[in-house]
């Protein structure tokens, strides 16, 4: 989950850079569908065989921004740095015959001309088509570490976000690159715990996780908080939503975290690529060297400033199965897929709030924007796309606005 951006940033030491270059045959790599080609997606076939009636599809949209870049990072849940001692074991579960299974799903998307960063996070119960087949299932269900691809075409499917580049993390790389930085402080209102996971900080203020307690704590679904009014511990009433909220924020805080130790520290840089190449899963055309061009061109990003959402949608009941829809014709979720899908760029001035491009035309098709500002584009080209404002749709207990705890 962090360590795109964790590697990324530590990559601009100098000392690392001939380091992480010796090493770039030690990596694990797939290749991902549609880096280098254009790629048309068969359609998928009836259980006789016969070719559904599914139109192809292309991974090549209109006029896009082809700057930017977006990274598709998974969180797989294998056990093999499970201490079965630990206070925190519970936070694994079980792996035994369950094989890896995708914990989290979000695209990072980095623009390097702009120094600006947001994430979508998919819920993992989210319904929809899966890839190359006529049924719907939870997106969680498309994924497979060593062959993402049919996660690739789902959300290219179902969302029209293109996927660049891919990198998954399981709980080993997670734990090492947090013990790596040296743990991440986290600031809390009250005391919170998930005795599922094992989790308990007892005390409010500034906390600071290591590894394997950060872990239980990203993984927390069923977070309880204390009241102090009614003097009763009370549960989060967003579950996974709420979950998806504090990792999105743990990701902020790790960034930070590794640009203050990492960028300026060999020792914490070497450490962090090799915890990536033990246990980090990138597609073979991120390179180290793409990784240190984009750390150069990302030098100024602000963690602050990193956007973050997750796709909206409604509990339903299908099948016997509780299950998340996806609600996508909401003006904030037009807004944030214009952005991933590269039609549109973020701002931070509400003001400069425009509708999302329709996909036959690269002009928004209303806007509000300051005065002599031109949002012309033409086909194929990435001249000047629309500005759009989304607010953050963070929701669930989460930590407090403590800039000091870091």
């Amino acid at each position: 989950m962090v360590n795109i951006v964790v590697i990324i940033a530590c990559f601009g030491t100098a000392a690392i850079i001939y380091y992480g270059n010796e090493k770039a045959n030690d990596r694990k790599v797939v290749s991902l569908v549609g880096s280098t080609t254009k790629l048309t997606v068969p359609p998928a076939t009836a259980a006789d065989g016969t070719p559904s009636t599914d139109p192809d599809v292309t991974l090549v949209a209109g006029p896009v921004d082809m700057s930017a870049r977006n990274f598709l990072i998974t969180g797989s849940d294998n056990g093999a740095c499970v201490d079965p001692d630990s206070p925190y074991a519970s936070a694994f579960g079980n792996r035994n015959g369950l094989g890896e299974r995708a914990d989290t799903i979000m695209i990072l998307r980095l623009d390097p001309t702009t120094n600006a960063g947001a994430v979508l996070s998919f819920p993992r119960d989210l319904w929809v088509k899966i890839a190359g087949k006529k049924s719907r299932s939870r997106i969680n269900s498309a994924f497979n570490r060593d062959d993402p691809n049919t996660l690739v075409l789902t959300i290219w499917e179902n969302f029209g976000i293109p996927v660049d580049h891919y990198v998954n993390v399981d709980f080993c790389a997670f734990k090492k690159i947090v013990d790596a930085v040296g743990g991440v402080r986290v600031p809390f209102a009250t005391p919170i715990r998930d005795r599922n996971t094992g989790l308990n900080i007892e005390n409010a203020g500034c906390h600071r996780f290591d590894g394997e307690e950060g872990l239980a704590y990203v993984r927390s679904r069923k977070l309880f908080y204390y009241d102090s009014d009614s003097q009763s511990w009370k549960q989060d009433p967003a579950a996974d939503r709420g979950r998806i909220s504090r990792q999105q924020d743990f990701l902020r805080r790790a960034l930070q975290k590794a640009l203050d130790v990492g960028a300026g520290s060999p020792t914490v840089a070497k450490d962090l690529i090799d915890a990536a190449l033990e246990f980090v899963i990138l597609d073979d055309q991120l390179t180290p060297g793409k990784l240190l061009e984009l750390a150069q061109a990302m030098r100024n990003l602000d963690p602050a400033t990193l956007k973050t959402y997750q796709v909206e949608g409604q509990g339903k009941l299908i099948n016997g199965q509780s299950v998340i829809e996806p609600k996508l014709e909401t003006d904030m979720m037009e807004g944030v897929l214009s952005v991933f899908q590269g039609k549109a760029r973020l701002v931070d001035a509400p003001e400069q709030l425009v509708e999302a491009p329709t996909p036959e035309t690269s002009a928004p098709t209303s806007t509000t924007r300051p005065s002599g500002s031109s949002t012309t584009a033409v086909v194929g080209t990435t001249t000047t796309l629309p500005p759009v404002f989304v607010e953050s749709n963070s929701v669930g207990v989460l930590p407090t606005d403590d800039p000091a705890c870091r």
